[in-house]
């Protein structure tokens, strides 16, 4: 009897069945397109919200062990000394608002809180939130001595974005230089002062509080790097009206 591989009868035609095919199973390859794209993507987003979430840790999380860091740094202390030994103050006790404009880099009417204490981070971090702040023991505008005034800055794409967010309002005070013109208004009179110094200095530096013994200064501070903040940044300008 004739045989055959794979077969059957069916009214006596042979049909031959195919052989069935193995499929593979295809391996799950890695896109590292998408992972690019996604890692970025939240890499980006967290430092868009660097500053907001690094104000929100401040804030709620490190803000009491920074005021006693603080309270024990002998630089801070030191700081605070030369202040009380140079008679820098005016000895007003005016802790209301006046306004500065830089007309190069397009701030008008920024508000100025007058009278804040430097030393405490409770007092200053929260009005540094809605205005920039005249640091307490310096001159107020159109006096003898220095006007000492310090506000945030960011990363510039951060500044760019939110121009008038407070978190990063001095950031481009890092483009004023020698000549350039800067306003306050204070009681209703306009003092315009020039600039003739810019320089970065240590956290410790206290030779920017310098106040000249007969002329009339105004200092801006912010912290540089923008957004780090390991030194800081001062232009220096003198009364001219």
């Amino acid at each position: 009897m004739q045989r055959y591989m794979y077969v059957k009868k069916i009214n006596s035609k042979p049909i031959l069945h195919k052989k069935k095919k193995f499929v593979k199973k295809k391996k799950f390859k890695l896109n590292y397109g998408s992972i690019f794209l996604f890692v970025m993507g939240g890499l980006f987003i967290s430092i868009a919200l660097s500053p907001l979430i690094n104000y929100y840790i401040d804030q709620n999380l490190f803000h009491e062990y920074k005021t006693k860091i603080i309270k024990s740094d002998p630089s801070a202390q030191y700081f605070s000394k030369i202040i009380e030994a140079t008679d820098m103050s005016s000895h007003n006790t005016y802790n209301g608002y006046f306004y500065l404009s830089i007309p190069s880099i397009n701030l008008k009417n920024i508000p100025v809180k007058a009278g804040v204490d430097g030393f405490s981070t409770q007092a200053y971090e929260k009005v540094l939130v809605n205005s920039v702040a005249q640091m307490k023991g310096t001159a107020l505008p159109g006096e003898i001595g220095n006007t000492y005034i310090y506000g945030h800055s960011a990363p510039q794409w951060f500044a760019d974005l939110y121009p008038n967010s407070f978190l990063g309002i001095f950031t481009n005070i890092l483009q004023l230089k020698t000549g350039d013109i800067i306003i306050t208004k204070f009681k209703g009179i306009i003092y315009k002062y020039k600039v003739f110094a810019t320089k970065v200095v240590s956290p410790t530096d206290v030779s920017v509080l310098y106040s000249p013994p007969k002329d009339r200064y105004l200092t801006l501070m912010t912290c540089i790097p923008p957004g780090i903040g390991t030194q800081r940044f001062i232009v220096t300008a003198s009364l001219i009206q």
